[in-house]
This record gives C-alpha cells, structure tokens and sequence, in this order.
C-alpha cells in the first residue's frame, strides 16, 4: 500500500517540478554558503526543553532582518542573500530554523504546527537578535513564514518594526488545504516520511488558525509590504488583494509572471522591498 503513498505525493511535487532547476541550484549556493569562512554565525538559544537555531552576518551594529522559511525547509532558503554584498554591509541579517525544522527542535512529542506555538516557541530567538543591538528587526517571511510572521508581529510589538510577506497566506478562505494534503493525511502516519507529515500538518492546520488570527492581523499597526507572483501555483495570489483588506498598512507588489518561489527567483526584488523599507 505504500504504494499509494508514492503516487500522492508525486502528483503533489508535479506542481513543483519546473522550479526544480531553482530549488537546486539553491542547494548549491548554501552548501557554498556554510563553507565559506567568517561569512556566517551559527547560533543556538538553548530554551525550556527545546533548542533553536539560526545563523546571522553577525553585523550587529546595522539594522536587523530576519528571514523565516516555509514548510517545509530551513534557514538555507535565503543562503543567497549572505551573498549579497549590499545587503552584508547595510544590515544584520538572519536567517531561522523554524521550530521542528533544520537544528532546531520542539519541546514535546506534539508537533508545533499551529502558527501560535510556533510564535510562543520563537519569542527567545527575537529578544536574543533585539538584544545584540537594542534595535527592532524588519520580518521577512515566505509561504508559511509569510503567514507566521504578521503573528509574530504581534506577539512581540517591542522587537519587531516591520513584516514583508512573500507569497504568504493570509487569507482563510485562500489557505484551504488541496486535495494532496488531505490524501497524505488519511495514510498511516508510519507510512510518510516524518519530514513530509510534520509539513503537511503545518498546511492543514493554516486556515482553522488564520480564521482565529484575523482580528490580530487587522489591528497590526505596522509597516506591511506583500510580494506575489501573478503565476504561483501553491499561495493563491488573491491573498495580495486579500491583504490590502487586511493590514491597516499594507504596500502590494505584484510580480508578473512570477512563481512561488519567489525568495529564489526574484532576489533583486526583495532586496529592493528590504531596502524601500529602510529609506
């Protein structure tokens, strides 16, 4: 029967396949990354029970960035902008395991998959980035980072300035899982591979949690800029138009043509956003 188990999720990586090449060469430029002597700093903030992990430019004297990957994934989702020299000398930049990805684990057996204890878990790593420099840090988030970063927001308004989605859900409606996640979800658990389970939860729980999160999410009082690709085939690109409805202050930027990941394919773009928000 695991069989069927193959099948599904081919069907659901089909979405992905012609990003491959982009995916790919990601891997190479963060392998290229974390040999290069004193590019980067590996921390660990060692909490109740748990760990977290992150890695910065250890440039603390600039103003902070940090980037929140999706599901599923790791800090290397934005390996290539410790590459970047403006970016290196402009800002302190940092780059999260989320809880349950990369180094960085979970306190229980419960997998943290709702957006909320995933922030009530993050809160050490923000005042630890806050209190290099004393100074509020601009969140960047894609796909599911870009859902959890306007909760972040607020939940810790003393360390957070800003929040840059890009390609996130943040409409309910818009979040609902595809018919791929609910296939994996009635196979055995011991049947999929724990990295993919652990993913598909964060994708099934997203629209119950953004339906508690609204009320949050339209009282944040915060700088909001969203990027979407015109032609993402995994966030649904209304959740732009959504969130000019949404955040009090909100700046969309369309990509045209422009798929989901947009973190990879469009780095000159998010650059730009980070740098927009610091002029």
């Amino acid at each position: 029967m695991k069989i069927w188990f193959i099948i599904i999720l081919c069907l659901a990586l089909s979405a992905c396949s012609s990003q491959k090449s982009e995916i790919d060469k990601n891997a190479e430029i963060a392998k290229r990354v974390a040999q290069t002597p004193n590019l980067i700093l590996q921390h660990t903030i060692k909490a109740e029970h748990y760990q977290l992990h992150y890695v910065s430019n250890g440039n603390a004297t600039k103003p902070n960035i940090l980037f929140i990957h999706g599901t599923p994934g790791s800090w290397s989702s934005f390996a290539r902008y410790f590459e970047d020299p403006d970016l290196m000398r402009d800002y302190n930049i940092n780059a999260l395991d989320r809880p349950g990805w990369g180094k960085s684990s979970y306190p229980t057996n419960h997998f943290p998959k709702s957006l909320s204890e995933q922030s009530v878990l993050i809160g050490p790593l923000l005042k630890d980035i806050w209190e290099k420099n004393n100074t509020k840090t601009l969140i960047i988030g894609h796909s599911l980072g870009g859902s959890l970063a306007p909760k972040l927001a607020v939940d810790y308004p003393e360390y957070i300035e800003g929040v840059l989605i890009l390609a996130g859900d943040v409409g309910p409606k818009l979040a609902e899982a595809r018919w791929f996640n609910f296939a994996l979800d009635i196979l055995p658990e011991q049947w999929v591979p724990k990295f993919w389970y652990n993913a598909n939860q964060e994708v099934l729980e997203l629209m119950p949690e953004l339906e508690k999160l609204q009320n949050q999410y339209s009282k944040l009082d915060i700088p909001v800029t969203f990027l979407q690709g015109t032609n993402d085939d995994l966030v649904r690109p209304q959740n732009a138009e959504f969130a000019q409805s949404l955040f009090p202050r909100i700046n969309v930027v369309w990509l045209d043509g422009a798929s989901h990941i947009i973190n990879l394919t469009h780095e000159k773009e998010v650059k730009k956003a980070i740098q927009t928000f610091y002029q």
